[in-house]
């Protein structure tokens, strides 16, 4: 396959308002490790954006159900005592902590506990929208502005090389990627009857080359130093990660 011609596209992030919010150790969920919770669809679980326990009084004695479905009870929230919050959906949430019989952990209306802050529930929700477009990016290869160092290597892997500049404005480092494409090849071959049959099959092809720039982190530019690797639409970009708490 023939390159295109040696070029130089920077695409940089400046200038945008962000949105969404998240924990520098908590990147998307390919890089932190699950715990075994049964998992509801659509459900955002804590665990995945932050290592810091949320708590919330119970100031009902209200069942708690083992689905979001409320489907099978579990018991009843003892009042006046702390639960710890481990997911959430737009109607209930779900908890580990005291039931009038002992420890429990099922869904509850949020009606049943103290309101979690407004600011942090509209940030956590920002921030799982983000997780599925980052996901999205990695599980293709992709990189966009706005990615953190742990979310580009998820993508691309480690750099071919990295060096760091210095300037009046602090440090940035850069990392130097080769891109590949999957080019799809033939031969013939004779399979178990002695029948001459076509195969398919892929050898990997230089695309392009890219220079990764980040500050704080953060991809602040992206360079296409040889060919198109982002393929022509311009560089995406993603809200920018800040701490949740």
């Amino acid at each position: 396959m023939k390159l295109n011609p040696s070029r130089t596209i920077t695409y940089a992030l400046s200038g945008i308002l962000v949105i969404s919010a998240m924990s520098s150790e908590a990147v998307a969920s390919t890089q932190r490790g699950k715990s075994a919770l049964s998992r509801e669809p659509g459900a955002i679980y804590f665990e995945d954006f932050t290592d810091k326990r949320v708590e919330l009084l119970a100031i009902r004695q209200d069942p708690i159900y083992a689905t979001a479905q409320r489907k099978r009870a579990l018991g009843v929230l003892k009042k006046s005592r702390k639960v710890t919050v481990l997911a959430m959906t737009d109607k209930q949430y779900m908890i580990r902590g005291m039931a009038l019989h002992g420890q429990v952990k099922g869904w509850v209306f949020p009606s049943s506990l103290a309101s979690l802050d407004k600011e942090f529930v509209a940030n956590l929700r920002a921030l799982y929208e983000r997780q599925k477009v980052v996901e999205d990016l990695i599980n293709n290869h992709q990189i966009a502005l706005g990615m953190t160092t742990e979310e580009v290597i998820a993508s691309l892997g480690k750099p071919g090389r990295k060096h760091s500049k210095l300037d009046k404005g602090g440090r940035k480092d850069v990392y130097d990627y080769v891109t590949f494409e999957r080019v799809p090849q033939y031969q013939m071959r004779r399979d178990a009857y002695g029948n001459l049959v076509r195969q398919k099959y892929y050898i990997k092809v230089e695309s392009g080359k890219l220079s990764v720039t980040f500050k704080n982190e953060v991809v602040e530019s992206i360079e296409e130093t040889e060919g198109n690797p982002l393929g022509g639409g311009g560089a995406k970009i993603v809200p920018i990660p800040i701490e949740l708490f």
